[in-house]
């Protein structure tokens, strides 16, 4: 498998994130970029964002993701925290051609989704991408930090992509490159997706050591 190298653009919004916090240093990092962004959350909702990162912090540092990124944003329709991150994660897939990966992706995904999630295909510059996008209460806020000292189920929506990279970018390349935006604060999901799908776009993919092609805008 010929090693792949990525690139893309991405808001300033994002930074990348520290893996491998515990809870204390997550508390720590959320309250030190919220600060540098003017905001000053409630004592709940920083707890609640610094759950939420140092799980994310640790999931990374037993993945080996390639690249994640988390914004910490305060949208001036009602002036809530909110939390979104962003990751790509590379793994060898065994394809002769693209775009019958992703069909068969395609079919894979309805198929286990069923009516939870909205599957689809999208046309990138840097290649097309089988596209998932579901919302399920997947996290669960535990008892420790909310007020009534029970567990909370906490809306998660979600975007995935995953794109096998084209032989026409990186010859003899048998890697999947799935990216995966998720955030918490659903009533923000507007204001993210005017960030990631630019993101997306920007996505370009070369051999280990080549020179990158340009990004598609900007």
């Amino acid at each position: 498998m010929t090693a792949v190298q990525i690139a893309f653009e991405i808001s300033s919004a994002f930074r990348e994130t520290t893996p491998g916090l515990d809870l204390e240093r997550a508390r720590a990092e959320v309250a030190a970029r919220a600060q540098a962004q003017g905001v000053n959350p409630t004592g709940a909702q920083l707890d609640a964002v610094a759950v939420e990162y140092q799980k994310l912090s640790q999931l990374l540092a037993e993945a080996g993701i390639r690249y994640s990124g988390t914004c910490f944003g305060q949208f001036e329709d009602d002036g809530d925290l909110s939390l979104g991150n962003v990751t790509i994660g590379l793994q060898p897939l065994d394809y002769q051609d693209p775009d019958l990966a992703v069909a068969g992706i395609t079919r894979i995904l309805a198929a286990e989704h069923g009516q939870t999630a909205e599957v689809s295909t999208l046309d990138l510059p840097c290649g097309q991408a089988a596209l998932v996008l579901r919302q399920s209460p997947e996290l669960r806020l535990p008892a420790e930090f909310t007020a009534a000292g029970q567990d909370i189920p906490i809306e998660v929506a979600q975007l995935q992509a995953f794109i096998p990279v084209p032989q026409s970018a990186v010859p003899g390349a048998q890697t999947l490159v799935t990216v995966t935006f998720s955030t918490p604060s659903t009533d923000h999901w507007a204001d993210y997706c005017a960030m990631v799908v630019p993101f997306l776009r920007s996505l370009r993919f070369a051999p280990e050591g080549a020179p990158l092609p340009q990004a598609a805008f900007g």
